[in-house]
């Protein structure tokens, strides 16, 4: 349950929004389909995952064949005994749209000991998932990225302020103008040694839900 409580401290705030944008009855039997498709790719029985899930298999059932509404615990629940990423199966039964406007003082946004994110942009493609952010960091505060590292790349645009990230070890000093990459399975963070905010545009491809494990 811990890692249950984990991907919800990170990803409520968009789990809900976007349960909000959809029609929940509508999508019910699309939610069951993506569930028990991805569920016999990776070669595990209905029990099984509602054991992991603290589900009875009757429960698992009816939510793959979209006979019920789950509660979004219970969802997530699923997704955490599949190993399915929580967000990932909401950006499938989100409407598609050629193009998404994320307007100015709409857009999804979380605080927390001194490091402030704010969702620019997400793609809507399944196909291609991706993200984009701003990140801030007051003085003396660190954001570990991803202290484990994940798959996927990332890369990152400063706009104010000087930053150290760390790279498996390795510090990097970046600043205004500055740009970088790097292969996100490499363990890494980013710490505002300054006295000024630090300022960045940041992309994870894949979107990984510790990117923002504020220190």
């Amino acid at each position: 349950m811990a890692q249950i409580k984990c991907l919800l401290l990170v990803r409520k705030c968009f789990i809900i929004t976007v349960m909000n944008k959809v029609l929940l009855k509508s999508v019910l039997p699309e939610i069951g389909t993506i569930l028990r498709v991805f569920r016999q790719k990776i070669h595990k029985n209905q029990g099984e995952v509602a054991r992991r899930a603290g589900i009875s298999t009757s429960m698992l059932s009816q939510i793959e064949r979209g006979a019920v509404s789950p509660s979004i615990d219970t969802l997530v629940a699923v997704c955490v005994a599949l190993e399915m990423d929580v967000a990932d199966l909401f950006r499938r039964i989100s409407p598609d749209a050629p193009v998404r406007v994320h307007h100015r003082g709409k857009r999804l946004s979380t605080q927390t000991r001194g490091v402030r994110f704010e969702q620019l942009a997400t793609s809507g493609d399944a196909g291609h998932p991706a993200e984009m952010l701003l990140l801030e960091i007051a003085p003396g505060k660190e954001a570990g990225i991803s202290g484990n590292g994940h798959e996927g790349v990332e890369m990152g645009y400063v706009l104010e302020g000087n930053a150290a990230l760390m790279v498996q070890g390795q510090e990097f000093e970046i600043g205004p103008g500055d740009s970088v990459s790097y292969n996100s399975h490499l363990p890494h963070k980013l710490m505002n040694k300054s006295t000024r905010i630090f300022r960045a545009v940041w992309n994870a491809l894949p979107p990984h839900k510790d990117y923002l494990e504020e220190k």
